[in-house]
């Protein structure tokens, strides 16, 4: 297993050898803005870079990670540098669907294992310089120990990793038990949000509003929780996820492709 592990870094230092970009410049940000000007005011300019985020979804979500893989692929794609993603057996990820967020493939170094072996994957690859980011999808939410020694790992190297829980829920309780306590530097939790019928004299029927997500920052560490509604808007059949502005100036601007608005902020509950 051990020489498993070092051939799997071996080939990974091979290929950041070969796609390595520049060194970080000075002036260059220490967080990565998600897109939503509200999600980064509260942040204080983004995620902070050099740390963990854990991100988990609600409903379906929880078990096919869609919306908080999506959510941490439309951050990446405003980044540059390679990014490294790990994933268990089992787990899919759709490289076209990646394209048209905005991320290349050409970016990115996919990394399959079991799922046994993410989390101490994970941690090697972060104390590995060189990358932008590792984001892992994980089948169970880590320990305490687990997480602090992937923070640590990032602070030491500045590489930013991204936890995508990818578990099924608790079939006697409909729901997933109770997340641990986490090391990690920011905790999210992103899932679907009801739509709104719009009303129109001229429907019949109502139709189906644009789909809604609902973005909570659990916690974080030095700062307070948040919630936010986001709507995205079906003018484009493209899927880049590039965030607008507020819902209530969306009547003075022009179609946009799929973007997302926000509708309204709040506080999280855990």
């Amino acid at each position: 297993m051990a020489q498993e592990t070092h051939d799997t870094l071996t080939l990974l230092r091979e290929q950041v050898a070969r796609l390595e970009r520049p060194p970080i410049a000075p002036h260059v940000s220490e967080t990565l803005p998600t897109g939503t000007p509200a999600i980064d005011a509260h942040l204080g300019g983004g995620l902070r870079r050099g740390s963990v985020h854990e991100i988990v979804g609600t409903g379906a979500d929880h078990a096919t990670g869609v919306r908080p893989t999506r959510f941490v692929a439309s951050i990446l794609a405003r980044a540059t540098g390679r990014i490294v993603w790990v994933r268990g057996v089992g787990t899919d990820l759709c490289l076209a669907g990646l394209r048209q967020l905005g991320l290349s493939p050409g970016r990115l170094i996919l990394v399959e294992t079991t799922p046994e072996q993410v989390a101490a994957l994970a941690e090697d690859i972060l104390r590995e310089r060189g990358i932008c980011a590792m984001v892992a999808d994980i089948t169970a939410p880590m320990t305490l120990t687990a997480t602090r020694r992937l923070q640590l790992a990032a602070e030491k190297s500045g590489a930013t990793g991204f936890l995508i829980h990818q578990a099924k829920a608790d079939g006697r309780r409909g729901k997933p038990p109770p997340l641990p306590a986490s090391a990690c530097q920011t905790r999210w939790r992103v899932g679907a949000a009801p739509c709104v019928l719009p009303f129109s004299p001229s429907y019949r029927t109502p139709l189906p509003g644009p789909a809604r997500w609902q973005v909570d920052l659990l916690r974080q560490r030095g700062g307070p929780a948040a919630s936010w509604t986001l709507e995205i808007s079906d003018d484009d059949a493209t899927l880049p996820l590039r965030l607008a502005s507020p819902l209530a100036d969306r009547s003075m601007a022009s179609p946009t492709p799929r973007h997302l608005h926000l509708v309204r902020s709040g506080s999280a509950g855990a």
